[in-house]
């Protein structure tokens, strides 16, 4: 997991109402064609796919503190180390966010620009692994 860790970080773009998390509409690089834009794409489509469920995300996220609080204490440790699962999954991706530099793709020469993406797509993927994998066990936690 730390592996994981290491690898994730942000996008500057538009804003979600009502949420702290970012989306995007369209490439940040500016690129319409190529290479370039078709794999910054891939990456955004990644990340815009997690977005979309960062709703029901925080929902188990306060289900699971709610039952936490009115739990015994094996059930509880149980569910506070899940709590710190979706909170790390979120620390991550809020991380990877920050860190994700589109808009400068286009001043990149093509080679360096895929190099970047495809960094950018092993970071993305490795956070949408963590992400389903901290909300299965929050369902998992939530079903005992």
């Amino acid at each position: 997991m730390c592996f994981l860790l290491g690898l994730l970080g942000s996008c500057q773009s538009k804003k979600q109402p009502d949420d702290h998390h970012h989306y995007h509409t369209t490439s940040d690089s500016g690129q319409t064609t190529g290479p370039v834009a078709e794999l910054e794409k891939q990456v955004l489509a990644v990340h815009d796919s997690m977005m979309l469920q960062m709703t029901d995300f925080m929902r188990i996220q306060e289900e699971v503190s709610v039952k936490v609080e009115k739990s015994d204490r094996p059930s509880r440790e149980k569910g506070q180390q899940v709590l710190r699962q979706l909170k790390q999954a979120d620390e991550v991706m809020m991380d990877w966010m920050h860190q994700y530099k589109g808009d400068t793709l286009q001043q990149l020469d093509q080679e360096k620009a895929l190099d970047y993406l495809k960094i950018q797509q092993e970071k993305v993927n490795s956070l949408s692994r963590l992400m389903r994998q901290s909300f299965t066990d929050a369902q998992n936690y939530l079903k005992e």
